[in-house]
């Protein structure tokens, strides 16, 4: 019987290879995305579950006097302190992250992230060794990752090699290479290149710092605790260590202690301040590239049940021949879901090979996202195929099957059955597909005017001629100015310490008995000029003034706001940081001093000396700015050989965010060539059913005079108010889908103007108006007695 079945399938499959073929492509299509879908929320949600202990880490967190939210900073000593004094802690693992510059052997000079940790470090986390050992015991080792080796060694075996740290410092020393680490997954919060000892963490002044430093926050700080019980009690008995911990950082007092586990950690990027972590995709990205997915394989199989049962027309004498000779219903439905069956199989293999060339495309276009679909070598992978080959069967043939095989045989030889056309289920099939077409077109058309926008966005300062160099002290800052002062390009020099963009520090401010937190700047007294920060009230630094050096501020209109100020009242405020006492000198109108993900905050501006600079900001014109780039690269090599240049061009400060907006745009315009294609096939096919059922009545207009356009109506009115509602439907989805998607991904975004969805609505009517009208004309210029023959 099974034969049988399979031999009739075949033969049809090939009769009808067009057909075939097609519908094969379009269920590829939507397979493969279902797979990008699962395999992107997997990977969403795989963060650190490859540590084995995942339940049983904690990560410590902290409360600040007047801050907002939680801090994933951690004071060193009480981490030091903890495993001794609560036996509910069995291990404590402390990190710090800091940038050191490092000399390889052939004296090329390079500034890394180092990761300072603890010898328990690989007892909480499972982070492979390739070569050599992880055992941090010895001071005077590192370990590095499998990229850092070839960075530095190339092909040569790095075990027993060294790196000088801390180059160009007088207390420099060399670390001997003592294994070599698989590269972090992208899916692990923690991601490094080198990591060291924590007695290797050496202050400016060259001294090391000691494991009972309470005026040390550590980046993170790590605690196991194998029993989830003891974890409130932990939390409420370090509170002890308060006392101490405020009295030596009267500048950061601590009022609290939470642990989170490292199943937690992940997702809670948009809560911790202060976090040194990387984080997974937002929900936004995790659910959006399923829902998207799930849009293409609904649109796939509408398209499939439309086309097939328009192809059915011409199989309608084998289906009646099969009922006269004693086919049962049952037996037809299990042919046709077995030809569907087929052709899903198909598409499933099909969607490996779409996904072979979409997958790398898709991690391309985002950092650290590493999605993969092994469609031989993962389990999982395989059920959710399985699944879906049996959803994606039912979904795509149920319909065509059990409507098809209803008919009796009598109706079928007398010619009163036709398929499709005027069929209410088709035509609400259609109605779905142009609703998730208008969806994609809308979103398309969203995101990437959402990037035009991010490209023109007025962020309220110089944003595209500036360049900025890292400097490494007072010295380094004066020689490369003056050499680059040199220069007739360069409209505008300043030094700073902290810099937009890139640079800054969070602060609890206090004014009129009320504690705010804000975003502090130590800039040079050139710094507002050069980077071109408007005044709205009050005046700007004074270098002549030793007062602003010690108490005057710069706020912003949403500082002031914050308090309640107008901008001219601000002025004269007193504020306090700490201990000290700041007046309010001026007023700055309000600027965007990060990137478009986070929302602009309050922004304190301070006057620092030339001995804290960290930055030079080097000002030209646009068209001098590559130039003057290359200059400030080969003065630096010519005035610090030894030290490596960290310069930057302000608009990196938006790279990420203009890339996921492209990126996103891009998703979904191909979204929308497909579903928009899908849907033009499926109007395509119920045009032709409704042509094919009404041949005689439009043969018998035209004898008597009607006009092509008296057809054109005629033929379309019963599909106008499902091809209304569809739209309705779909702008609102659209609208709906993709503020949404805006919203959860940037701060600050174009949303969805009235102009997309004119833009969106006027796309998919013209190619629902082409698409018939192409059908319809050729019925019109067809003779009526031809129409009558075919009839």
């Amino acid at each position: 019987m099974l034969k049988n079945y399979l031999k009739t399938a075949f033969r049809n499959l090939w009769r009808y290879k067009s057909y075939a073929f097609i519908n094969i492509i379009g269920l590829g299509v939507g397979i493969a995305a279902m797979v990008w879908g699962y395999q992107d929320y997997r990977f969403s949600f795989s963060f650190d579950n490859f540590h084995h202990d995942i339940d049983h880490v904690y990560r410590g967190l902290t409360f600040r006097q007047g801050g907002e939210g939680v801090y994933g900073v951690f004071p060193m000593a009480a981490a030091q302190s903890a495993k001794n004094d609560f036996f509910g802690i069995t291990e404590v693992t402390r990190v710090n992250k800091n940038m050191v510059n490092i000399k390889s052997p052939k004296d090329e000079t390079f500034t890394e992230i180092v990761d300072f940790t603890d010898p328990s470090f690989f007892k909480l986390f499972n982070f492979p060794l390739i070569e050599g050992s992880n055992d941090l015991n010895d001071h005077s080792t590192v370990l590095i990752t499998e990229k850092t080796a070839q960075k530095y060694f190339g092909r040569i075996d790095p075990i027993g090699k060294t790196l000088l740290f801390y180059a160009g410092e007088s207390f420099a020393f060399p670390l001997t290479v003592k294994g070599v680490l698989k590269n972090p997954p992208l899916n692990s919060t923690m991601q490094f290149d080198l990591i060291t000892g924590m007695d290797n963490v050496m202050q400016q002044n060259g001294t090391r710092i000691a494991g009972d430093d309470w005026s040390l926050l550590l980046d993170v700080a790590y605690f196991k605790i194998p029993n989830e019980a003891d974890v409130p009690t932990i939390e409420n008995a370090m509170k002890k260590y308060l006392p101490v911990q405020n009295n030596i950082r009267q500048d950061w007092k601590v009022s609290g202690f939470k642990f989170i586990s490292l199943r937690e950690n992940a997702s809670l990027d948009n809560v911790i301040q202060s976090n040194s972590l990387f984080h997974r995709p937002s929900n936004a990205a995790a659910y959006g590239a399923f829902i998207t997915a799930l849009l293409i394989l609904m649109c796939t199989c509408l398209n499939f049940s439309n086309t097939t049962v328009a192809r059915y027309n011409g199989r309608l004498k084998e289906i009646g021949i099969r009922k006269v000779m004693g086919g049962t219903q049952r037996q037809l439905i299990v042919q046709m879901l077995l030809e569907c069956s087929l052709m899903v199989f198909a598409a499933i293999l099909l969607s490996a090979l779409l996904n072979h060339y979409w997958l790398p495309l898709f991690n391309h276009m985002f950092v650290y996202v590493d999605v993969q679909a092994n469609y031989l070598g993962d389990t999982n992978l395989q059920l959710f195929l399985t699944g879906m080959f049996v959803f994606t069967t039912l979904l795509a043939g149920a319909y065509p099957a059990f409507y098809i095989s209803r008919y009796n045989p009598s109706r079928i030889f007398r010619g009163g059955v036709k398929f499709g056309g005027s069929n209410l289920f088709s035509r609400i099939m259609l109605g779905l597909q142009i609703s998730i077409s208008l969806i994609a077109v809308i979103g398309g058309i969203a995101f990437a005017k959402n990037a035009a926008f991010q490209n023109t966005f007025d962020f309220g300062f110089n944003m595209h001629n500036t360049v900025g160099v890292a400097v490494k002290d007072k010295n380094t800052y004066a020689a490369l100015k003056n050499e680059m002062a040199k220069l007739p390009q360069i409209t505008a020099l300043a030094g700073t310490k902290n810099h937009i963009g890139f640079d800054s520090h969070r602060e609890v401010a206090e004014a009129e008995g009320i504690k705010k937190e804000a975003r502090v700047f130590e800039v040079g007294p050139d710094y507002i000029q050069t980077m071109n920060l408007k005044m709205i009230a009050g005046r700007t630094f004074d270098h002549a003034l030793l007062s602003d050096f010690s108490t005057g501020i710069l706020v912003t209109e949403k500082f002031a706001a914050m308090y309640g100020w107008k901008p001219a009242d601000a002025l004269g405020k007193q504020v306090h940081i700490d201990k000290d006492a700041y007046s309010v000198v001026g007023v700055l109108k309000d600027f965007h001093p990060a990137s478009l993900f986070e929302p602009a905050f309050p922004v304190i501006m301070k006057l620092t000396q030339e001995d804290n600079y960290r930055y030079l900001i080097i000002q030209s014109k646009n068209k001098d700015l590559t130039g003057v780039y290359n200059i400030s690269r080969d003065t630096w090599k010519k005035l610090f050989p030894l030290l490596p240049l960290n310069a930057f061009y302000q608009d990196e400060m938006l790279a990420e965010s203009y890339r996921t907006s492209t990126s996103i745009a891009k998703i979904f315009s191909w979204l929308a060539i497909i579903t928009v294609l899908l849907t033009a096939t499926g109007l395509f096919a119920l045009i032709s059913l409704t042509l094919l059922k009404r041949m005689r009545e439009i043969a018998v207009r035209k004898v008597v005079g009607a006009t092509p356009g008296d057809i054109y109506l005629l033929v379309n009115k019963g599909y106008f108010w499902i091809v209304l509602a569809g739209t309705a439907l779909g702008c609102y989805a659209g609208w709906s889908l993709s503020k949404l998607l805006l919203n959860q991904i940037y701060q600050v975004n174009n949303g969805v103007e009235t102009f997309t969805m004119i833009i969106s609505v006027a796309t998919m009517i013209s190619v629902a108006l082409v698409t018939t009208g192409i059908k319809i004309w050729q019925a019109v210029k067809t003779k009526p007695v031809n129409l009558l023959r075919t009839e």
